[in-house]
């Protein structure tokens, strides 16, 4: 094996300039630098993590966990979390909670006995593993929480205002004429399926529009559920004129349910959809939607962990609210 040593002999400087110019720290000029990271390749230097992570007590490994992993909200966030991770040398080990608090609680347990040196969570949806996070972090586990919150626990989050997120759609409808609004939003008992639901109860009750139950459902954030949830409300005989779905798979729900029953987008039901799948951009209509910035929540987690991880003295824990933006299409009907 190739070490520091040899490097450091094959172009005649110090092992401290070596170590320097491989982690990128300061002390030694470019020249020197790419001349140590050229030679190194040359030679076949290869990093050994383990040992670095036992010097200095780190493993310089993140544990990330979500919800679904087929979400592209969630694939687009654990993206910018790893460039921001990569840039610093740490590696990623992803888990798929799937919603399921006991496999949350398994993969927390994994994570821990592979001495991850931090997490970033989003949280099942139910919040029942409360007690485990105060756990982790009474014992110094550095956490950050996006997406999801949970009550009382001490921890870095990042979050996008959801609240407004959906009263602000509420207020496009209104604006362009629709009294008569329906949603299918997610798991109420989730901190981003009841802001949700309460933003939409609020733009309703200040804009002086009815809320009509009949017209408001959970689909569970999942595409089966919100598809069968869209058929009942639009299959009344009094229906909406505008519906809001209140995540990715939900809007694809609602989309597959609007086709089924052979109406038209936007001419027999306008759609304000949430997140922004690719599909949303190329279907015809296209839809309008609520924008999350993914990428700017992942980068934020990352750089909050790292921070925590790495000035852990000074560390102050930071509650990130971030805003939505609606981006106009055209599954809108105007009837102003």
């Amino acid at each position: 094996m190739v070490s520091i040593k040899d490097i450091a002999k094959s172009l005649g400087v110090s092992t401290a300039t070596v170590s320097k110019a491989l982690n990128h720290k300061a002390g030694v000029s470019d020249e020197i630098r790419k001349k140590v990271i050229a030679t190194a390749r040359e030679m076949g230097y290869v990093v050994n993590g383990l040992a670095r992570g036992m010097k200095i007590s780190k493993t310089f490994t993140v544990g990330v966990l979500v919800s679904d992993i087929k979400n592209p909200f969630f694939s687009e966030v654990i993206s910018a979390i790893e460039r921001v991770l990569y840039a610093k040398k740490y590696n990623l080990m992803i888990c798929n909670v799937g919603e399921n608090p006991q496999k949350e609680v398994e993969y927390l347990e994994l994570l821990v006995s592979k001495k991850v040196d931090g997490l970033i969570v989003a949280p099942a949806a139910e919040g029942q593993n409360l007690s485990t996070y105060r756990n982790l972090v009474r014992h110094g586990m550095k956490i950050v929480l996006f997406d999801r919150l949970i009550d009382s626990v001490n921890c870095d989050s990042v979050v996008i205002d959801n609240r407004s997120a959906i009263y602000d759609a509420v207020k496009y409808l209104k604006d362009k004429g629709h009294k008569e609004i329906g949603a299918v939003y997610g798991i109420e008992k989730s901190y981003t399926g009841h802001e949700r639901l309460n933003g939409f109860k609020e733009a309703m009750k200040n804009f002086g529009l009815e809320y009509r139950q009949e017209w408001v459902k959970s689909g569970f954030f999942t595409e089966e559920n919100s598809y069968k949830k869209s058929i009942e409300i639009l299959q009344k005989s009094r229906r909406p004129t505008a519906m809001i779905a209140m995540n990715n798979f939900t809007t694809l729900g609602l989309m597959r349910a609007i086709k089924d029953l052979k109406l038209r987008v936007p001419d027999d039901i306008s759609i304000v959809g949430f997140d922004d799948a690719e599909w949303m951009k190329v279907s015809s209509p296209s839809i309008t939607t609520v924008v999350q910035p993914a990428d700017t929540i992942g980068m934020t987690a990352a750089t909050l962990l790292l921070d925590a991880i790495e000035n852990e003295n000074i560390h102050k824990v930071q509650h990130v609210v971030l805003k939505a933006k609606l981006i106009e299409r055209e599954s809108v009907k105007n009837l102003v």
